[in-house]
């Protein structure tokens, strides 16, 4: 006990991150997400979380997404996520969260949230195969299509993800660049909470990692299962091998000199190729290596550096996970419980 005290007083502050269980992860999510969340649980109170209410948002499927949260958290567990040092839970079993976004909905406004880069980004995609109706403009398609296709659970999923961080005192959030505009607009409730009410909440600050490299995919687009242009750590070298040969790379002939930071190929090497990371980049700029060369390196190393994790998922059982599940649910809605009673305590809607 007084070990875990000591740990308490000298962590750095703590952490809320979540993923959705939208399907299989892929390498991305492994070296951008997933080490990153094993190395913080070592200097930080960390709370991650299955976002499953933001996943059926875009995925009605709860079948599905049932599934996909067992095999995911495995994947956590597998590579190294401890459920004694970190809360581990489902969103879904602590309701606070959704009664605390009820609260906070109140206090923004709807043109704050469709201004946001994720929300516009999200219409754009939905009108790329719409054309304009005769006297349409651009601005009024979007509208057309917000009012028919867009649920209002994902106009207001951003309020929620800001009551998910806001629940448990959370000081960082390990986001990439584009979430950076969800901090701020989480910064902004809480700021405009304790205004109204009293100092309830704290300010998150956006925890950016500097030295992250993004992995994308094979057709040089942002990596995902949706778009088949991933690799997934559970591949063998040769189902490795048949993906990093599809990598889209320079079509110059071999003497034309490249630019590495142009290539996606290169970003792997950066990742799983550390010790001939700066001979690569040196090569593809001198024109001294083929592409299919450059590529061929990848493969087995890609897969034998997640020998361990494919070891550790084998053993791990879906009633392990569940456990889990279970023991972190508990923990989490102990935390959210209390929050809730403190902001229906300075909310004056406690009547007790």
């Amino acid at each position: 006990m007084e070990d875990q005290d000591n740990r308490t007083n000298q962590l750095k502050g703590t952490i809320l991150s979540g993923m959705r269980p939208t399907g299989d992860l892929h390498v991305g999510h492994f070296e951008v997400v997933l080490r990153n969340w094993v190395k913080l649980q070592q200097e930080y109170e960390c709370n991650y979380f299955v976002a499953d209410w933001h996943a059926i948002t875009t995925d009605t499927n709860t079948r599905k997404l049932r599934h996909n949260s067992i095999g995911m958290v495995k994947d956590w567990l597998a590579m190294g996520v401890d459920p004694i040092r970190s809360t581990v839970f489902v969103q879904s079993q602590v309701p606070e969260h959704a009664e605390l976004s009820l609260a906070l909905e109140r206090m923004i406004n709807i043109g704050t949230v469709r201004r946001l880069p994720t929300f516009k980004g999200y219409l754009e995609h939905l009108a790329l195969d719409k054309k304009l109706r005769q006297g349409e403009t651009v601005e009024s398609r979007l509208d057309r299509i917000a009012n028919a296709e867009v649920s209002v659970g994902f106009l207001t999923y951003p309020i929620l993800q800001a009551a998910d961080i806001l629940m448990y005192n959370a000081t960082h959030v390990p986001v990439g660049e584009d979430q950076l505009p969800h901090i701020e607009l989480t910064r902004e409730l809480a700021r405009r909470f304790n205004s109204l009410y009293g100092e309830v909440f704290v300010e998150p600050e956006a925890l950016l990692d500097a030295d992250v490299v993004l992995l994308r995919g094979t057709d040089g687009r942002k990596m995902s299962k949706s778009y088949g242009n991933d690799i997934n750590p559970e591949m063998g070298p040769e189902d490795v091998k048949k993906r990093v040969k599809a990598y889209l790379t320079n079509r110059k002939r071999l003497e034309d000199r490249g630019d590495p930071y142009e290539c996606p190929v290169y970003d792997l090497h950066r990742v799983f190729n550390r010790e001939r990371d700066v001979e690569i980049n040196k090569s593809c700029r001198e024109a001294s290596i083929r592409c299919y060369d450059c590529k061929m390196e990848l493969p087995a190393l890609i897969a034998d550096s997640y020998a361990d994790y494919r070891a550790a998922k084998e053993r791990i059982s879906d009633d392990e996970v569940l456990d889990v599940l279970k023991d972190g649910a508990q923990k989490a809605r102990e935390k959210a419980g209390a929050k809730m009673e403190q902001v229906k305590r300075f909310m004056l809607m406690d009547y007790t």
